[in-house]
């Protein structure tokens, strides 16, 4: 599922649909997978102070964030809950240099914001 999900870029309705399961099984079985390979310091993602100290040469970026539709989650729903979307959902964001289409960073987060 994680595979399916990292590397083909599937939704995780779409994946919920082949594998029989939930799409909130989907999310806890890929965050698993994604903080197991984070602890296993192989894969990282540089932080933001990594990004500035790496030099001054400027570089020019995209970024973007999506909301993706979640089932609506047994506990804690009004986390995940959308008021833009009016759904329940999982923000990601990217941030992609140009230059070398390399991803440079990657977060995800729960639907709500709190300002």
């Amino acid at each position: 599922m994680a595979l399916q999900y990292l590397r083909e870029y599937r939704t995780q309705y779409h994946i919920k649909t082949d594998w029989g399961v939930s799409e909130s099984t989907v999310c806890r079985t890929t965050q698993k997978i994604e903080n197991s390979l984070i602890r296993s310091g192989v894969f990282s993602l540089p932080g933001k102070k990594e990004l500035r100290q790496k030099g001054t040469e400027e570089k020019v970026v995209a970024m973007d964030v999506t909301e993706s539709p979640i089932e609506k989650p047994k506990e804690n729903q009004k986390n995940y809950y959308s008021g833009k979307q009016k759904e329940h959902t999982l923000k990601t964001q990217i941030i992609v240099d140009l230059k070398s289409q390399k991803i440079i960073c990657l977060a995800s987060g729960k639907g709500v914001v709190i300002r």
